[in-house]
């Protein structure tokens, strides 16, 4: 009897912490200050004003873990955690369904995608190299190569350009010249605009120094009525803005060396196979949570729109009434204007009722909108580049500085490292205008 007291005690603090984590899921206007920061081209601010919440999750971890690599951030502790925790996801899958692995869902309830859970590989690869940890960077390159050479998702072989372009930079800071030629080739087979990258994936000698440049802040999710026709699947109707100007970019050293960098694919293909994901993954539960929004959004709009209605149409009967009444004294008293001044009035009446019902529906259609739009609570992982720029230099490179000649800027968040030396940089690619506009619209 004494431990019935505690056992309810105990679920109710369950319970309490089951809704506190539920409802501590960060959602796009938590990101607004960091994000602010991030196209600033100022990482350091955007990890101070970084959200709080979901600490230690698989998003809050790869996407400060992204912002930290331009940072100057040295603790890896807890994206090596994440590396090792996928992979033994891995392991056991493979023991059972291979096709599975993708779709394994991580403790705060999010199913990682195919490019998250790749790119995260990688980027704990240069951040090994950074550390000059070649080996251990090497091993994060072969598992990321692993999965992008296996169908381990139920759609099929996901590969990717940028993911080939990153992993064969990963590569070649390690001193792997032969396998990083594999993986441009292979970028170059995915995109075949890519042209340029033909030189180098079939070069025998290694470049002396390799500068990369990540492009944009990262899109960011918004409803798109046009995505799908099915209306009561709300993640089928999200899309996602790119904002990166795919600007030219170039760069030069203190010793007179200088040159292009160029331009790769761009990414939507990470976030499409997201949605396809999400949608394939949660297509009943999904289309049950939002079919009850749906359900209960169209109550709340029809009787706010009933009333409204019934409120216009009583107005409207009112001046009409009053309109009626002058006309038919006019008509008792033989004054023709006065009957034309009340038929005015009731006309007006009758167009004033009009206009209000006109209003009282736009109104109600722009408020179902809103109840119905889930973009902004979709999770996804923020700050991974848009695209990326790619140079690479026969020669060693002196203090090498890259810039926006367009307009005139100077791109300062530079890390170098690696056997063969790399430089990474951050650009945001936004002019002012689109930053504020972004602001706004968030």
């Amino acid at each position: 009897m004494k431990n019935k007291p505690q056992k309810s005690g105990a679920i109710l603090l369950f319970l309490l912490s089951l809704c506190i984590s539920c409802s501590s899921l960060l959602k796009r206007e938590d990101y607004i200050p960091a994000k602010n920061e991030w196209t600033k081209a100022d990482p350091k601010s955007a990890l101070k004003e970084f959200p709080s919440g979901e600490s230690g999750s698989f998003i809050t971890v790869l996407e400060k873990a992204t912002i930290g690599l331009f940072a100057g951030e040295k603790n890896i502790s807890k994206l090596q955690d994440l590396a090792e925790e996928n992979k033994s996801r891995l392991r056991f899958s493979a023991s059972r369904e291979l096709r599975s692995f993708f779709y394994m869902e991580t403790p705060e309830g999010y199913y990682a995608s195919e490019a998250e859970i790749i790119y995260l590989h990688i980027l704990l690869g240069f951040y090994y190299a950074k550390k000059e940890q070649y080996e251990e960077a090497l091993v994060e390159a072969r598992y990321a190569a692993n999965l992008l050479n296996g169908e381990w998702s139920a759609e099929g072989q996901f590969d990717d350009p940028t993911l080939r372009i990153l992993l064969g930079v990963l590569w070649t800071a390690c001193g792997e010249w032969q396998d990083a030629k594999i993986d441009f080739r292979a970028a170059l087979r995915l995109s075949p605009k890519t042209g340029w990258l033909r030189q180098y994936a079939y070069s025998d000698q290694p470049p002396k120094e390799v500068l990369l440049v990540f492009g944009g802040a990262g899109p960011e999710p918004f409803m798109d009525p046009e995505a799908n026709l099915n209306f009561v699947r709300g993640l089928r109707k999200l899309n996602f803005r790119f904002r990166g100007n795919r600007s030219e970019l170039s760069w030069s050293d203190l010793d007179g060396n200088q040159d292009k960098l160029l331009l790769g694919p761009s990414t939507p293909n990470w976030y499409q196979r997201h949605l396809d994901r999400d949608n394939s993954m949660h297509e009943i539960i999904d289309d049950s949570k939002y079919f009850q929004l749906v359900t209960f959004s169209t109550a709340k709009q029809a009787s706010i729109l009933t009333a409204k209605i019934t409120g216009s149409i009583l107005v409207g009967t009112l001046i009409v009434g009053v309109g009626g009444g002058i006309a038919y004294l006019g008509a008792q008293a033989n004054s023709g204007e006065a009957v034309g001044f009340g038929a005015l009035i009731a006309i007006s009446g009758v167009q004033l009722a009009a206009k209000m019902i006109d209003d009282a529906v736009a109104t109600s259609r722009e408020e179902f909108s809103k109840d119905l739009d889930v973009s902004s609570d979709y999770r996804f992982v923020r700050f991974l580049p848009e695209y990326v720029w790619l140079s690479f230099s026969k020669k060693s490179l002196r203090f090498p500085k890259i810039q926006d000649k367009k307009r005139q800027k100077d791109i300062s968040v530079l890390t170098s490292f690696g056997k063969i030396p790399v430089t990474i940089g951050f650009y945001p690619d936004q002019i002012e205008e689109e930053k504020k506009s972004d602001v706004s619209n968030n």
